[in-house]
């Protein structure tokens, strides 16, 4: 009678899902970079802050040891899950030329899902020390340890988003679906 659309198969379902978190990734990852030069020139301007003090007149500001160690924690979380999109991260891929291409396959979604398992755990958990230390005051600064303890859910939600990614990578990348 006439041209039915035919609907979309559900490899062209998941390719387009995965194009369309590949541009959030990458949005995320130049925010996320752009909080790691942040911290890091933060970091080197306390240092030197602390040193000068110190050194030259005598005195030193309780929290700039405080803003470095929450600092450097921030940076750590966020620099590991901007290590996913670069591959900076240590793998098992020598492995990957003793087996199968299926194998691989296997193990590579296999591997993705534990670790995607692993970082939900630390993200429900981490959430959860976050709230728990709210009522604490750091020493330095008086902030809430809410904020530093932060640092774990939402670095470990930004690694959730690259495993996820790279699960899609993989079912996209093969014959298999």
């Amino acid at each position: 009678m006439g041209n039915k659309m035919e609907a979309p198969s559900f490899k062209k379902k998941v390719i387009c899902l995965k194009e369309n978190f590949q541009h959030f990734i990458e949005y995320l990852d130049n925010t996320t970079a752009t909080f790691l030069w942040i911290g890091m020139g933060l970091m080197l301007f306390a240092i030197v802050f602390h040193v000068i003090g110190r050194y030259f007149f005598g005195k030193t500001y309780m929290g700039t040891m405080e803003i470095i160690r929450y600092t450097m924690i921030w940076t750590s979380m966020l620099g590991a899950s901007n290590a996913f999109t670069t591959g900076e991260h240590v793998g098992i891929e020598f492995l990957k030329n003793k087996v199968s291409k299926r194998t691989w396959w296997r193990i590579s979604i296999f591997a993705n899902t534990l670790l995607c398992i692993f970082l939900l755990a630390m993200l429900i958990g981490g959430i959860k020390l976050s709230f728990i230390n709210w009522n604490q005051i750091s020493l330095g600064m008086q902030i809430p340890m809410f904020y530093p303890y932060l640092a774990i859910p939402v670095g470990a939600l930004f690694m959730v988003f690259h495993v996820l990614l790279n699960i899609l990578n993989i079912l996209t990348s093969n014959k298999f679906i």
